[in-house]
């Protein structure tokens, strides 16, 4: 226990640590504080504070949203992503709704982004680790299973799986 304790002062008296700490809390700052005040937010959030968002005028969250920890939305400067009331985004999903285009003979960060809007419906759970696209819209009422990639529409009520890397829409709930 000694040892622990003569371990763990020997941490918190190095510049090392007050320097990470430093940066961890400016991190914090712009990727979540910040944005806050200039986000579309309906009543009744419930937004980890791991949540990361980009250009957050342009992202509306409905009522009763739900972020979970990890989760990026990055809205681009001429595109919108919006989210419904009462959904749910799980764990380490990413919503993006630009990226860069991939013409021949020009490094990517050189080529104009692709930008299209993003729309979530009502009473929409997203699981974990999913990927959602620019151009991608959910309806209401459906479920997208944890892992899938989507870029296209998903109509109302539908449960959406990805199985051997091909997205299958299981309809009505």
């Amino acid at each position: 226990m000694a040892a622990k304790l003569a371990s763990l002062i020997k941490i918190l008296t190095t510049p090392f640590f007050y320097k990470e700490a430093f940066r961890w809390v400016l991190y914090y700052l712009y990727e979540h504080v910040l944005p806050m005040k200039n986000l579309n937010i309906g009543g009744n959030p419930e937004i980890h504070p791991t949540v990361s968002f980009r250009f957050e005028k342009n992202i509306r969250l409905g009522d009763n949203v739900v972020l979970d920890m990890n989760c990026c939305l990055w809205a681009s400067e001429n595109s919108r992503i919006s989210i419904g009331n009462d959904s749910g985004i799980g764990p380490g999903t990413v919503v993006v709704s630009s990226n860069h285009s991939f013409m021949k003979g020009k490094p990517f960060a050189e080529q104009p982004l692709s930008e299209k809007d993003i729309a979530i419906g009502n009473n929409v759970w997203i699981g974990a680790n999913s990927l959602i696209l620019a151009g991608a819209s959910i309806g209401d009422g459906s479920v997208v299973g944890a892992g899938c990639v989507v870029a296209r529409p998903i109509p109302p009520d539908s449960i959406v799986v990805s199985e051997n890397r091909k997205l299958t829409i299981l309809k009505k709930r």
